[in-house]
């Protein structure tokens, strides 16, 4: 799957694309799986405007996003470098980390990435979980 920000009327979503070479394309919007059917726009009805076929995606509330699903934690976040999904999240509150030692794993541009520690402490808030698509500067967790 291909994975798109996309900002519409100044609301931010992340999309990912399935196949497009052909109908129907299976599309994630902000975590929520759909099946989306289109035509080539010359075989398509001049009547029926392309916005009228499917409703725009609405944004998630903000108390679904990833990062602010758990309260805030203390210390130093760990944000996201790039937009991915969570495949594997490798601490949990209270492990001790050092630098260099692996925090989580997220697939991004169908390459999975280790992300690594930059500093060695206590993890005191994750707020990720596997499965979770996060966009890119989104928090995933606190170590102090």
């Amino acid at each position: 799957m291909s994975i798109y920000e996309i900002t519409i009327n100044g609301n931010k979503y992340i999309v990912e694309l399935g196949d497009m070479a052909a109908s129907p394309v299976e599309v994630v919007v902000n975590g929520e799986r759909k099946t989306v059917a289109f035509a080539d726009a010359a075989a398509a009805p001049a009547a029926v405007p392309a916005a009228a076929a499917a409703p725009a995606p609405q944004p998630a509330a903000p108390a679904d996003k990833p990062a602010t699903r758990a309260a805030g934690g203390e210390g130093q976040p760990v944000k996201a470098p790039m937009p991915g999904k969570v495949l594997s999240v490798a601490v949990q509150v209270g492990a001790q980390v050092k630098e260099g030692d692996t925090l989580l794993t997220f697939e991004a541009m169908k390459m999975e990435m280790p992300l690594s520690s930059t500093l060695t402490g206590t993890v005191t808030a994750v707020n990720v979980a596997v499965g979770d698509t996060v966009a890119y500067d989104d928090t995933l967790l606190f170590i102090g």
